[in-house]
């Protein structure tokens, strides 16, 4: 899909995108993504296609620096509105031409947005050159992969084709990329895949 359609469709979606539904117990599967992933020696965290901000305030914990980046700047407006502050950045840039250089982060998560990434093999190998020595990367969503790519096949528009791999074929392609894996996992309300360099 063109990327830039996809850019423009979730840009429509930012000043609503807080108040469309979510599964009632949406805030506790954050909490246990970011509990499952989050440790304390990760100073700097990279928060990729952030949307809004919602892992933000599950990581404003410990003193750490938070870098939220997305592509669609009407998403990262409402994202810098809501999560203003000295230690959160925010990066107007698409996953897969990254405006950082060598390794300077020791968490990147990906939550609820690798089925939008046109090259996820590139993104991902990309995002692992970010981490620093025994740095994480985890991906994850409110959804195993058949719910999350039934509900996207559903949709109109540019988001309709995007696919999330099971979690093991995830992370195969994460070993085949030189990660370790630490998690692979899927249920019907939670999606984790998360490696070490």
């Amino acid at each position: 899909m063109n990327p830039t359609a996809r850019r423009e469709y979730f840009n429509s979606l930012a000043p609503r995108w807080d108040n469309i539904p979510s599964p009632p117990d949406a805030e506790a599967r954050v909490r246990r993504f970011l509990d499952g992933v989050v440790r304390s020696e990760h100073r700097w965290v990279l928060d990729i296609g952030c949307g809004t901000g919602l892992l933000v305030p599950g990581l404003l914990a410990d003193s750490r620096r938070i870098v939220e980046l997305d592509f669609a700047l009407d998403m990262l407006a409402e994202n810098r509105r809501k999560h203003p502050g000295a230690r959160v950045s925010h990066v107007c840039s698409d996953a897969e031409r990254l405006p950082f250089a060598g390794p300077c982060f020791d968490l990147v998560l990906c939550f609820g947005v690798l089925p939008h990434f046109e090259r996820p093999a590139h993104a991902l190998g990309e995002l692992l050159g970010l981490l620093r020595p025994g740095g994480r990367l985890a991906v994850g969503h409110l959804m195993g992969s058949q719910a999350l790519n039934a509900f996207h096949a559903s949709l109109p528009g540019p988001v309709n084709g995007d696919l999330l791999p099971a979690a093991k074929e995830l992370a195969r392609l994460f070993e085949d990329l030189g990660a370790r894996v630490v998690a692979a996992a899927e249920a019907a309300d939670s999606y984790l895949v998360s490696v070490e360099k």
